[in-house]
């Protein structure tokens, strides 16, 4: 997972920083083609992800059967955190050049909400994955995805500015 997965993240945020209070049709088009570059990389590692879960796991046909659709149910879940990063580095963007104590305090709180759902997603599933999967690799699946998750959210803060 390089730099260039989530090159597409920092694409958007460049089209925002530039100050666009009335964006011209190229402009919009330029910014929908970046939101589209944003959903096909996360399609991407959406699927290494589920090719470094399926390599790391050591699962049983059994446990396959019964693993799979659990976790794509997570993944969905995950994903809606994933737009709500995505809609909070757009507001940064959009702010940076004149970031104000009140939409930095927005921010966040948003930042620090999504990272209690994301704590909560992971409570959430825990039982239910414990249901599926021997405790063991229950850990090993979890390891996996903080792993993934860190190397993600990496990528994307490396292109992203601190605030001023």
């Amino acid at each position: 997972m390089g730099n260039g997965r989530w090159m597409c993240v920092a694409a958007l945020c460049g089209l925002t920083l530039f100050g666009m209070a009335s964006p011209s049709s190229a402009q919009q088009s330029a910014q929908q083609s970046a939101q589209e570059e944003i959903l096909f990389a996360r399609m991407d590692i959406d699927s290494l992800r589920q090719t470094l879960v399926t390599m790391g796991m050591d699962l049983t046909p059994d446990e396959m059967r019964d693993f799979w659709p659990l976790y794509r149910e997570y993944r969905l879940e995950a994903a809606r955190l994933g737009d709500r990063v995505v809609a909070l580095v757009s507001t940064f963007a959009d702010n940076y050049e004149q970031l104000t104590d009140e939409v930095a305090d927005k921010l966040l709180a948003e930042f620090v909400g999504i990272e209690q759902s994301r704590a909560g997603l992971k409570a959430d599933y825990l039982p239910k994955f414990k249901k599926v999967l021997p405790s063991r690799k229950v850990a090993r699946f979890y390891q996996i995805e903080n792993k993934l998750d860190i190397a993600v959210l990496a990528d994307l803060t490396e292109q992203i500015p601190l605030a001023r």
